[in-house]
């Protein structure tokens, strides 16, 4: 028999700068915080090992930790999400595991009538909001076939317009909001009910 406490879990995720002057700071768990800026002439490298993957990003010189948040959320795979908010010494990232659904993801598309309104497909689920809206404007979100059409005021932010197509997303659907990128996924409850 074993006197000692057996440890239940071990920390998954670690964060790596080679930069000097681009400070990651461990806070336990799957949470980091970043500071400073790259100084390193013309790129420095961030690696972020998750359970099951290495990604590694390349940072141009003067980036800071939101630059940082920006590119790991386009390089992060599927099977992890993340979290972001701004600290006093910098900006806390927190890291999640994601269980991938077996049934394929849904295709997450935004049509409008704006302009102005800029979108970039991050993944099949996933949109991030570049810029607000610029006049009053219809959009309509898409979740496969399913649709659901919104009006919104000229002048509503990035993050505000994000909000409104997450809490909106068409029946049978849920969404997460991180800021100005909107992640959607079948409802499970709901896709059983219906077979």
């Amino acid at each position: 028999m074993h006197n000692e406490p057996t440890p239940l879990s071990v920390t998954r995720f670690r964060v790596h700068s080679e930069d000097p002057s681009f400070h990651v700071q461990w806070r336990g768990g799957a949470r980091f915080v970043l500071s400073g800026e790259v100084s390193i002439d013309p790129s420095a490298e961030l690696d972020v090992s998750t359970p099951d993957d290495l990604v590694e990003i390349s940072l141009a010189r003067r980036s800071t930790p939101e630059h940082a948040v920006a590119a790991l959320r386009r390089a992060l795979p599927r099977s992890i999400s993340m979290r972001h908010t701004l600290q006093q010494d910098g900006v806390e990232i927190v890291f999640l595991e994601a269980l991938v659904p077996a049934a394929k993801t849904p295709r997450f598309r935004i049509f409008s009538t704006d302009a102005q309104l800029r979108v970039r497909q991050l993944d099949d689920n996933k949109l991030e909001f570049l810029g607000g809206v610029g006049d009053d404007c219809l959009v309509t979100v898409l979740c496969d076939s399913r649709r659901v059409t919104l009006r919104l005021t000229g002048g509503t932010s990035a993050q505000a317009t994000a909000a409104r197509v997450g809490a909106n997303v068409p029946h049978g659907y849920r969404a997460l909001v991180d800021g100005p990128v909107v992640s959607v996924w079948k409802d499970a409850e709901f896709f059983s009910a219906v077979a």
